[in-house]
């Protein structure tokens, strides 16, 4: 019997995947493969790479916001399509895992990101039909095993608008946010685990929609659908208790302690699923 880990994202708050990782260790329940999006992909390819959990709260504590991104050079030089921020992610994460590819992982591991097929007009963000032009102009991407670990977690963690696309190669990639933010049915697709465990770390759809303006609730709506078909993939969901902002980066022991309380809430039902008899 196996069983997969996915580690959702939800930027700063997607660092209680961390604590889930770290908990889960402690109770020797290591999985057998892990999908992981955006901040749960940076997390999850630690972990699958070989970086011992002790070593995760230290490199928590070195993600900060001016550490993640900086200005731009030229700010929208493609239009809203071409981000206000640059990624600094490879900057962190090049001192802990150099050029390794996907295919180093010890823990088979499966990363996503957009590709962008052709450049989504932010602008429309603002009246109807913005759902379907961004499905028409992204495809959810699975990275092969000779990809740069580097190369597939900044174009994962690229937030559109906010981050620049990330080029590999000829290609363009962006975050697919919450609409790839729990990537079980890829999980089950590619390695097909016998059982699926998820993070959910993403910020809860309530309170999304109360600060959206009308333009973008059908956007929100469309996403909050996804998420709950992905879900619906899953046999348990973690989901810590997350009170802070998306951009808190300097709650990060909170938001690891939040991902150990979560699995310590579910570990009833995880060792029932899991636990080899």
């Amino acid at each position: 019997m196996s069983w997969g880990l996915v580690l959702s994202g939800g930027a700063a708050l997607g660092i209680s995947n961390a604590g889930v990782i770290e908990r889960l260790e402690e109770e020797g329940l290591r999985p057998d493969c892990i999908a992981g999006s955006s901040m749960g992909a940076i997390v999850g390819a630690l972990y699958a790479l070989g970086l011992p959990t002790s070593a995760f709260r230290k490199v928590i504590s070195q993600i900060k916001l001016n550490k993640l991104a900086k200005l731009s050079d030229k700010p929208l030089k493609q239009g809203l399509h071409g981000g206000i921020l640059r990624q600094r992610i490879n900057e962190l994460l090049s001192p802990l895992i150099g050029d390794a590819i996907i295919a180093d992982c010890k823990i088979p591991f499966v990363c996503i990101a957009g590709k962008i097929k052709e450049p989504i007009k932010w602008e429309k963000m603002l009246g109807k039909g913005f759902t379907p032009h961004v499905m028409e102009c992204a495809e959810k991407y699975i990275f092969p095993p000779d990809t740069k670990l580097i190369d597939a977690l900044t174009a994962s963690s690229a937030i559109p608008v906010i981050f620049s696309p990330v080029k590999i190669g000829e290609d363009s990639f962006i975050d697919l946010c919450t609409f790839g933010a729990i990537p079980a049915r890829t999980l089950k697709e590619e390695l097909n685990p016998d059982v699926i465990i998820a993070t959910n770390t993403t910020p809860h759809y309530s309170i999304i929609k109360r600060f959206a303006p009308a333009s973008l609730k059908e956007f929100i709506a469309a996403s909050h659908q996804s998420r709950e078909e992905s879900k619906a993939q899953c046999d348990l969901i973690i989901e810590p208790n997350l009170d802070f902002s998306i951009i808190r980066f300097d709650k990060g022991e909170e938001f690891i302690d939040a991902g150990r309380d979560a699995v310590d809430g579910a570990m009833e039902r995880l060792k029932e699923l899991i636990v080899r008899k």
